[in-house]
């Protein structure tokens, strides 16, 4: 149960641990996986920590209790798991869930949900759970598992709390065989890029040779280079977001001032086109054109406020 997660997830484990302790737990958690592979284990069990009766983050001090071994048979009544269907979870998946949970809990004082792959929610079933989030019912907990937050609806992501799982040592957030030094040089290069692009906008693409193809050159350099714009931004996020940044702390004043002058909403905009466009690089997209369009995209996210 939720001791295995002990060691490999301290901050995570102590968070939700206390939470449950103290029954201060929140009505909707959003579970960031962060690549890890064991994030469904790892929420399934703290939904068996909130279920379980005593509260048990382990099975030592069970005895003859069949309650987890129906939930892992998925044949526990108030646990329910929501999956893609297809590409996409759909907006009959939440109406049934909310069909199915509108009467009294059977087995359990509390109901539970579980969506997994929540960036495939559609915008219909977005929708639709974001108003079963805005309108909580007492006893009834949402918990949403994401590799992607940026893909989900921000009205989504401001009403969960967010828990933010490790990364597992096999998968780490940045791999560009930099040494120490050369990194801390494409750092700076990235920051003076975005600080450039988000004062002066398109005129970015004016000196583009000085603030950008001078450092990246051939397909991996970009491949890299998108990587850390990617980063950046996802830090100014986690900055917006009063977490910690991932690897831009020594730009941190600068950070602060792009989150200002950017929504939330903004922010989101701009990393999936990034996601987008890195993408194009694989393909054999011409490279030069695809910055020119990255100049655009991000000016014009100003019109997304």
């Amino acid at each position: 149960m939720l001791d295995e997660y002990m060691k490999s997830q301290k901050i995570v484990y102590k968070t939700l641990t206390n939470e449950v302790k103290k029954n201060k737990y929140s009505h909707a958690y959003l579970f960031e996986a962060n690549g890890n592979p064991d994030a469904f284990s790892l929420v399934l069990s703290f939904a068996k920590m909130l279920l379980c009766p005593y509260n048990y983050s382990n099975k030592e001090k069970c005895v003859n209790c069949t309650q987890c071994d129906k939930i892992d048979k998925n044949i526990f009544s108030d646990l329910k798991i929501i999956e893609p269907d297809g590409l996409w979870i759909k907006k009959e998946q939440l109406d049934l869930l909310q069909k199915e949970f509108s009467t009294k809990s059977v087995e359990s004082n509390k109901k539970i949900y579980i969506i997994n792959n929540a960036e495939k929610l559609n915008v219909q079933a977005s929708n639709s759970i974001l108003k079963f989030i805005e309108e909580p019912e007492e006893g009834i907990i949402a918990i949403l598992i994401t590799n992607n937050i940026y893909q989900i609806l921000s009205t989504i992501v401001s009403r969960c709390q967010i828990i933010s799982l490790a990364r597992s040592k096999e998968k780490t957030s940045i791999n560009l065989n930099y040494e120490e030094e050369e990194l801390k040089n494409h750092l700076q290069t990235i920051n003076n890029f975005v600080k450039y692009l988000e004062k002066e906008k398109l005129n970015t693409i004016i000196i583009s040779n000085k603030l950008w193809h001078d450092t990246y050159k051939e397909r991996k350099d970009y491949i890299n280079g998108f990587e850390l714009l990617l980063i950046y931004y996802k830090d100014i996020l986690n900055y917006k977001l009063h977490r910690n940044i991932e690897i831009f702390n020594d730009y941190i004043e600068d950070i602060k001032i792009i989150s200002d002058n950017n929504t939330f909403d903004n922010l989101i905009y701009k990393i999936n086109k990034i996601i987008e466009l890195k993408e194009n690089i694989k393909v054999n997209a011409n490279q030069n054109l695809l910055l020119d369009k990255l100049i655009i995209e991000i000016s014009r996210g100003e019109e997304y406020e």
